[in-house]
């Protein structure tokens, strides 16, 4: 009878412990990977807000700008924002995670004053793009070759595109560099703190902020496989960045409370031996905040990198 009782009440805590993992996952999932309307709106009102000092911003409302829209490779609809600069040169701004193409504007501001033209679309699940399964940068990946394709179809003049990130979009700008067919005259990738791997990096933020056990990743990887077609863990980017072959510039803090500046380390590691490659490890700033830590060298680094490597092509 004894023995009984304990299998039954070891049965029960089992059965107590899966209901609590899965509840645990499907919360996960839905704060982490799903995307409501609720939540684009809040992204907007933070990028605009949080993400942009009144003077670049004010400077933003003052320009011309164009919206355009694509259709990705699995039908939904993806909206951009394009600030023409009369230039051969295009840079493709890519936000982080839950923010909006508004947080780009001080970046925008950058390289429009380095004389490119700006094209800053709204990631899938975010801003006004359709989708409500973030793409981590392994799905936004398609995406940004669509977006590429789209400003060598408008412009008439032939174009050289950078690729620009930040966080997430640090993430997405690098996968998409390391597509097999990507077109020819994207000449250059700068990233600013991207994590090396979804799956690691959603599980960093599980511990980290959520003081979840990270080993739920593996339960929201297999929801979001069923739903969003693609598996955290198959979102490997350093992997990825091992097919780039144009030169790239990195730039990670080393207070980053959000993705581990390891993970350049390994990011670095993958990229070939031969490659074009800058790396800038800023000491005690956090997570985005090179550039606000010091605008002045922050702007020089990407000048003097694309001086290089980009206009002297």
């Amino acid at each position: 009878m004894r023995a009984k009782k304990i299998l039954k009440v070891a049965g029960i805590s089992l059965i107590g412990v899966a209901a609590s993992l899965g509840i645990s996952s499907l919360v996960s999932y839905q704060m982490g990977i799903r995307s409501s309307k609720s939540q684009k709106r809040r992204a907007i009102r933070n990028a605009r807000d949080k993400d942009n000092t009144p003077d670049s911003y004010n400077w933003y409302k003052q320009l011309i700008k164009q919206t355009w829209f694509i259709r990705a490779e699995d039908g939904i609809h993806l909206a951009a924002t394009y600030l023409e600069n009369n230039s051969d040169k295009t840079v493709i701004l890519a936000h982080g995670y839950h923010h909006a193409h508004e947080q780009m504007v001080p970046y925008a501001k950058l390289f429009m004053d380095l004389g490119y033209n700006v094209l800053m679309p709204d990631a899938r699940g975010h801003g006004i793009s359709d989708g409500n399964i973030i793409g981590f940068g392994w799905l936004d990946r398609r995406d940004y070759i669509k977006w590429i394709e789209e400003i060598n179809l408008r412009n008439k003049t032939p174009q050289k595109i950078v690729l620009f990130g930040i966080s997430m979009g640090a993430a997405t700008v690098l996968a998409t560099a390391g597509e097999t067919d990507l077109p020819k005259n994207v000449v250059a990738v700068v990233e600013d703190s991207g994590f090396s791997s979804a799956q690691k990096e959603f599980s960093y933020r599980l511990g980290h902020h959520y003081y979840l056990p990270p080993f739920l990743s593996t339960f929201v990887s297999l929801m979001t496989r069923a739903t969003g077609g693609y598996s955290l863990k198959e979102a490997d980017i350093a992997h990825q960045a091992a097919n780039i072959r144009i030169p790239v510039l990195m730039i990670h803090g080393d207070a980053d409370r959000y993705v581990p500046v390891e993970m350049m380390a390994e990011i670095k590691a993958s990229l070939a031996k031969q490659l074009p490659t800058e790396s800038h490890r800023v000491s005690g700033v956090d997570h985005v905040s090179s550039r606000k830590h010091d605008p002045q060298k922050y702007h020089q680094t990407i000048e003097t990198f694309l001086n290089h490597w980009v206009d002297k092509k």
